[in-house]
């Protein structure tokens, strides 16, 4: 008799039921739910491109070094790229930014750009060659104020548009265009 109890325990506690195993599921699906989020690996079909994204954080570092610095900086925006320049107060001259972090950005191919500055459209060419005089379509004054514009960004093989420029506060804002 005791030995019938012994097995028949045995039996009951050698595994887990359902609902521990649902349970251990819905934990393991949520732990890789929020590891995959923030990783980046989950909702990337909306978020802008990654030179446009590059750029908006280059904007806000160049903003706050032209404060520190007391200097102008501006963008020299094409159709196939950009760079950084620098205003020369001795020469006055704009100078390509001779900062690696700073180094000229390219978009991908097939990337269509409209650029607005103070209200007028702006045609992008190629940019500059060294013979003539680079000027920035972009600019940042050294109290951090940046010339109004708004470039707007889409692609061919993307499903939306994006737009860069300051807003209401002054503050750089990157969002995604209503179709």
């Amino acid at each position: 008799m005791v030995a019938q109890q012994l097995i028949v325990r045995a039996r009951r506690s050698s595994g887990f039921t359902l609902i521990e195993v649902l349970v251990v599921l819905a934990i393991i699906a949520i732990v890789m739910g929020g590891a995959l989020l923030s990783l980046g690996l989950m909702g990337r079909r909306d978020a802008a491109p990654p030179e446009l994204e590059r750029l908006s954080v280059l904007l806000v570092d160049i903003r706050e070094r032209a404060e520190l610095e007391n200097r102008a900086y501006g963008v020299r925006l094409d159709s196939s790229g950009y760079q950084f320049l620098v205003h020369d107060s001795q020469t006055m001259r704009w100078l390509e930014l001779d900062d690696r972090r700073f180094a000229q950005g390219r978009w991908a191919t097939g990337t269509a750009l409209e650029l607005d500055v103070e209200g007028r459209r702006i045609i992008l060419g190629r940019l500059a060659s060294s013979a003539r005089e680079e000027t920035p379509d972009i600019g940042v004054d050294s109290t951090g104020e940046f010339t109004p514009f708004e470039l707007r960004v889409g692609s061919v093989d993307s499903l939306g548009r994006w737009r860069l420029g300051p807003d209401d506060n002054g503050d750089l804002a990157l969002r995604r265009l209503e179709r």
